[in-house]
């Protein structure tokens, strides 16, 4: 099918701005329903564009939500789900797209999480990091404010040859530390006389589960947040002007969109990274097409941020490359209906190991770490204050068959499986690697029976198991040594760990495997279902990248043993 495109007939292509702005909540914009008026550039925006109501994000932190915007992918497609990871030159990013259309490229990012470590430079002819790349240490304040890197996409833009223009720029600012400069610092806050400051510092010990925060505690950390938008947004406001000056905004469509939303305790958790609830990868997201005028529209069907990346490509007019998983927006730009658009998140952060299912009004939240499950009707519950997974099994079936049909999970993964000789045995052990853990599925129905550590060991213990189970995971880089610590009711018992299609048991107990596997490692060995006890190792071969996702044996294995396959 020709790609859709937004091109004036006879027109050359437009300017293309890409503004992703670093923790910005959708509910705390005007724009978007809320009573203070923290954006007056963004809420003039969208009333010159295109609102989208319902934009899901791919992630709910920095690094593998960006990559997914500028990849069109989610994180377990395009792999840069971590710290130590970097974009595979086989996957095409936007601005190596726009670039070999004939557009200039650049860049302004003001977080080591946007830059060239993790291959978010590529396609890019200019790229200004403020030097983060080479001199970044975490919670040092290296972070250049907005109207630094307001300044910097200004020259940019004068710097830039007379053909059209990519310029992706990303603001840091709402994100911890909340600290806005004057007059934002006091615009929102009122009287208040307890400790807390907007430095994550004072903060961080509520930051997790199991200690309240007060309430005017936490309506000062929102006021201060609120100060950082607003400076965002008046910082946006002098980009937009700037590019009026240069007289390219006739010419310019305008993108703006977090990369995800924040938490203020809705949920337990201060910030984000861990939780795939509404607050955090539910984002705002405007198109503003600067060649014409209006009328406002607001589009209420979900999208995503991956979508960002097709649709940019319509504006162009050419099509997206291979692999892409967003779809254009280019129809719902122009007026028309859209389709259903399932949405899902995925996180490997702080060694929560999750992914979110959100389609029409419901949403499955599967966490692997846990084997938990959580489905929530949006419609009547849009705080995902209920849990509905028991009273509703058939739908949180459909939407976890839906949800790991359209994920890429371990493609080349390692599978431990254990069985039972239909007597009570206890099956416990630790895996641990050198590389890092960035997939795992437990395929077994007991909750709470493992937990990841540091992204680099993975602990189990089940007892009274009669039958089988087994954990399948992912390993970056694929060649990384892993070592298996198994014991069978207590015991490390050689004899009774099987590796691959021969069947061959280790030379040596507890033992490590590296390196390209041997043939026979990459086939299943046979199982006695109920007739021996003993571990069973393999590793997945696994299907190209660019094959139609399927569910996969180790999907089907997981959902059977919850009971919803037979």
């Amino acid at each position: 099918m020709p790609s859709v495109t937004c091109r004036r007939a006879g027109g050359k292509p437009p300017n293309l701005v890409l503004i992703l702005i670093d923790t910005l909540r959708r509910d705390h914009l005007h724009a978007y329903g809320y009573a203070r008026p923290t954006s007056p550039t963004l809420d003039a925006l969208a009333q010159r564009g295109v609102l989208f109501e319902q934009a899901v994000s791919a992630a709910p932190w920095t690094l593998p939500a960006a990559m997914a915007i500028l990849t069109g992918r989610l994180p377990s497609s395009h792999r840069v789900e971590n710290d130590g990871m970097r974009l595979a030159d086989s996957v095409p990013t936007l601005a190596e797209t726009l670039k070999s259309a004939g557009y200039a490229t650049a860049a302004v990012v003001s977080h080591i999480y946007v830059d060239s470590p993790f291959g978010f430079a590529r396609g890019f002819d200019r790229f200004e990091d403020f030097n983060l790349a080479k001199a970044y240490r975490f919670e040092a304040g290296l972070e250049p404010r907005a109207e630094q890197v307001t300044a910097k996409a200004l020259e940019q833009v004068v710097a830039l040859p007379g053909r059209p223009f990519f310029l992706f720029v990303h603001y840091f600012d709402p994100h911890w530390d909340y600290d806005p400069p004057a007059p934002f610092s006091t615009r929102f806050t009122g009287a208040y006389s307890g400790s807390i400051t907007g430095r994550y510092s004072s903060f961080s010990q509520y930051a997790l589960p199991g200690k309240d925060l007060a309430a005017p505690d936490r309506q000062h950390l929102e006021d201060l947040y609120d100060g950082e938008i607003a400076y965002t947004d008046f910082q946006i406001g002098r980009l937009l002007e700037g590019l009026r000056r240069a007289g390219e905004e006739a010419n310019s469509v305008v993108v703006v969109l977090a990369d995800h939303g924040e938490e203020f305790k809705e949920h337990g958790l201060l910030g984000h990274g861990r939780n795939l609830y509404d607050e955090v990868t539910r984002v705002p997201l405007l198109v503003a097409d600067l060649r014409k005028a209006g009328p406002a529209r607001r589009v209420a069907e979900q999208v995503r941020s991956i979508d960002v990346f097709p649709t940019l490509c319509s504006l162009a007019g050419i099509p997206a490359p291979r692999g892409v998983q967003g779809e254009s927006l280019a129809g719902l730009l122009s007026g028309q209906r859209g389709a259903e658009r399932s949405a899902i998140s995925e996180t490997i952060r702080f060694d929560a190991y999750r992914k979110s299912y959100r389609s029409g009004q419901a949403k499955l939240i599967v966490g692997l770490e846990s084997n938990s499950r959580e489905l929530y009707d949006l419609r009547a519950d849009p705080g995902e204050t209920t849990n509905l997974w028991s009273r509703r099994p058939e739908q949180a079936l459909s939407m976890e068959q839906a949800l790991f049909e359209q994920t890429e999970v371990l493609d080349g993964g390692w599978n431990l499986r254990w069985a039972s000789d239909g007597s009570a045995h206890r099956f416990s052990g630790s895996i641990e690697t050198e590389g890092t853990i960035t997939a795992m599925v437990p395929l077994f129905p007991e909750a709470g029976r493992h937990r990841i550590e540091r992204g680099k060991r993975i602990d189990f213990d089940l007892e009274g198991v009669t039958r089988s189970g087994g954990l399948s995971f992912m390993i970056e880089p694929k060649d990384a040594g892993v070592g298996f610590s198994l014991e069978v009711d207590g015991k490390i018992v050689r004899e009774r760990i099987f590796l691959g299609a021969a069947r061959k048991t280790p030379p040596v107990v507890p033992f490590t495997l590296a390196g390209t596997p041997p043939a026979e490692l990459l086939a299943k060995p046979e199982m006695a279902g109920g007739r021996e006890v003993g571990y069973f190792l393999w590793r997945s071969a696994g299907p190209s990248r660019e094959e139609a996702s399927e569910l996969t044996e180790a999907m089907k294995e997981r959902l059977r043993s919850l009971g919803y396959l037979r």
